[in-house]
This record gives structure tokens, C-alpha cells and sequence, in this order.
């Protein structure tokens, strides 16, 4: 019998509004409260998302965010900071059984990553896995975009958006950004560290298809490449009540605060 996962368009909500949509459904289904899930969404306004261990005063001159109205928001996943916009957000909650992810945290990126990658190949792209390519080194950087971990995707040659996991017990939570416009001057000047070279070492899906995509025709081919992917069946859902409550409770309460964004 084909599995049945939950799929939730979430449309465009604010930065807080997203972190703590994502940790309800966590927590839930951590409970067993709720199908696994797999949700898409986007940032309206933009803003920048910081890893769980990064210091944010060393990532973002926090007084010109501030001027220009940037908002920022910790995530609970570790990994570096991401400018959003312009892109399509997923994020992905289940147990390792749910998805036959048993291995160590690295196997299941490779295990959870080749959605990603199968899409990419629908759009008729030639994506590859960075451990399959040799790849110049890369340098220490707080930006997620400019380093390269074993399972992240290239196309020519160049990094398409980033991913990060945590793990709780056999809980997993991953969620990643598809860059479809990468305009680098709409958020280089906020960072405290702007990395040499940066635009040839990534590139946004418009770069490498040469055309438009707009967000409905990723999200369908990201809902298409997951169940083919895992053999499971998508069905179109959003929150419960529960988790519409918590996730309003967590974003007043933990995303919107100056406590949990710059805790570190």
C-alpha cells in the first residue's frame, strides 16, 4: 500500500511566521499528532535566516537592518545564513522509517537530497551531487551559498541553494532553499564578511535554465519529483488546529524575540 505524506503550499509568510510553522509541525508530529509532512513556502518580506550556532553580530550589520526595515530569524537547524528571496522554501518532517533513512545524518541527505536532484532533471538540467564532482575547495564562510557540503547540488559547475537537517532520535527535520533570481547586490551590503567571487560560485534556477520559472511550476515539479522519488502519495493538506495554535504561540513567543535571534 503507497504511503500517504501531507502537503502543505504555505504561500508567502513573514520570516517568523515560517520558523515557527515549521517547529509545529515538528513537535506534532514528534507526537505522532500528524501525517509526515513535506511543506513549500516562501518570504514575504525578505529576510535573512541564521543558523542555530552562528552569532548574528558577526553575520549581519545588525544597525543597517535595522535602518532599511531587513528582518532576521535564528533557525533551529545548525548550517549558515541564507538571504531569502526570490525562492521556493521546503521543509520536510517525518521518521526515519517514513522515508528509509536509517543511516548516519550525511546518508540521509544523499537519501532525502535526491528529490531535489530528480527535479532538476525534470526541468532537463544535469545536477550532480558535489562528491561526484571535483570541486575547488572551499573556503570557511558564514554564508550557507558559498561552502559546499558533500550532498549539496551543482549545475555547471555552481552551487543551487543549500539544506539543513537536525535529528531527534529518529525524528528527522530538513528544510532547504531553491533559489529562482539570485540578485547578490539586494543583500551583500547588509553582511559584516562579503565573500570574493561569489557569483561564480553560485548560480539561482533562472541562471541555469536561461528562462522565467515562477513559484507555482517549481512547487508542482517538487511535489511530482517527491513522490516519485519515495514512492509516497502527496495529499494537499494545511495545519491542524493544534498546530495552527502552537505555531502562532511560537512565533509571538520564541521567533519574534531579540532573545532567541540573538541568543548566541
Amino acid at each position: 500500500m503507497i504511503k500517504q505524506w501531507r502537503f502543505i503550499r504555505s504561500g508567502f509568510c513573514d520570516p517568523y511566521t515560517n520558523m515557527a510553522i515549521d517547529e509545529a509541525i515538528l513537535i506534532a508530529h514528534s507526537k505522532k499528532e500528524n501525517l509526515p509532512t513535506l511543506r513549500v513556502y516562501g518570504w514575504k518580506p525578505p529576510a535573512f535566516s541564521i543558523g542555530y550556532f552562528q552569532k548574528v553580530e558577526e553575520v549581519l550589520d545588525l544597525n543597517k537592518c535595522k535602518k532599511k526595515g531587513i528582518l532576521f530569524v535564528r533557525r533551529i537547524t545548525g548550517g549558515k545564513a541564507i538571504f531569502h528571496y526570490q525562492e521556493l522554501t521546503y521543509s520536510l518532517t517525518c521518521f526515519k522509517d517514513e522515508i528509509n533513512a536509517f543511516g548516519s545524518v550525511k546518508e540521509g541527505f544523499k537519501k532525502i537530497c535526491s528529490f531535489l536532484l530528480n527535479a532538476y532533471k525534470k526541468l532537463g538540467l544535469n545536477p550532480h551531487f558535489a562528491i561526484e564532482i571535483k570541486l575547488p575547495a572551499s573556503e570557511k564562510s558564514l554564508l550557507c551559498f558559498t561552502s559546499y557540503e558533500d550532498y549539496d547540488i551543482i549545475i555547471n559547475g555552481k552551487k543551487l541553494g543549500g539544506n539543513a537537517q537536525k535529528r531527534k532520535k529518529d525524528l528527522i527535520f530538513q528544510h532547504g532553499s531553491i533559489p529562482l533570481q539570485l540578485e547578490i547586490d539586494d543583500f551583500f551590503s547588509f553582511l559584516r564578511y562579503k565573500p570574493e567571487g561569489l557569483e561564480e560560485k553560485v548560480c539561482s534556477l533562472e541562471d541555469v535554465l536561461g528562462r522565467k520559472i515562477s513559484f507555482t511550476e517549481i512547487e508542482n515539479i517538487i511535489k511530482t519529483s517527491f513522490e516519485e522519488t519515495f514512492s509516497v502519495r502527496l495529499v494537499e493538506g494545511g495545519l491542524t488546529f493544534k498546530e495552527q495554535e502552537l505555531a502562532t504561540k511560537l512565533r509571538e513567543e520564541k521567533y519574534k524575540t531579540l532573545e532567541w535571534n540573538l541568543k548566541r
